[in-house]
């Protein structure tokens, strides 16, 4: 089976709880997650400067990335070309959406879905997705297991220690309110 290729926009990777769901169902084979050196470095610079995390636990965060999902990066090399062909209002997006063209068919999972005009990149092969509607997506065909996962998150947490609850409210706090109301349900069922 070949799985969907997700680019997560910066907004999705703060907070912390939001991007550790999305790598960890890279982990789990739901999808693949694509990223770039200019990612990383912006992901850095938005943690250090929203006060979230401090130089050095940031590069820490890029580097874990790096080593766990190497294979997946998608080099400035291979996309440089496009950036200057993007559509969207914002400079500063051109490179992601750009490197998920060089690796289309993929998915860009944002926030701002506006700055990512969806019928453009469409026709290169993009999909955009708010992270809510992407992960309601994935729990309608996988509930039980994304719900796993999930469980895995909690008993990973350590400082603090979190229960699947503490998760799930953590991140219902990153905007995927859908998507914990959907597992609350789950989790009801049992």
């Amino acid at each position: 089976m070949t799985l969907r290729r997700v680019l997560p926009d910066t907004n999705v990777c703060f907070p912390i709880s939001l991007l550790d769901l999305i790598l960890r169902l890279d982990e789990a084979a739901f999808h693949e997650v694509i990223w770039t050196e200019d990612l990383l470095a912006e992901l850095a610079g938005v943690w250090v400067a929203q006060g979230a995390r401090s130089a050095a636990s940031a590069a820490k965060v890029c580097e874990d990335i790096r080593g766990a999902f190497g294979g997946q990066e998608v080099p400035r090399a291979e996309y440089a070309h496009l950036i200057d062909s993007m559509p969207g209002r914002d400079p500063a997006d051109h490179p992601h959406a750009a490197a998920a063209a060089a690796r289309a068919p993929a998915v860009i999972l944002t926030s701002n879905t506006a700055d990512f005009p969806e019928e453009a990149l469409a026709e290169l092969g993009v999909a955009v997705r708010a992270p809510d509607d992407y992960l309601c997506e994935l729990l309608e065909a996988h509930g039980d297991a994304l719900l796993d996962v999930v469980a895995e998150m909690a008993e990973d947490r350590r400082n603090p220690k979190m229960t699947v609850e503490d998760v799930l409210d953590a991140l219902e706090r990153c905007g995927v309110a859908r998507l914990v109301a959907g597992l609350r349900a789950l989790l009801r069922r049992g």
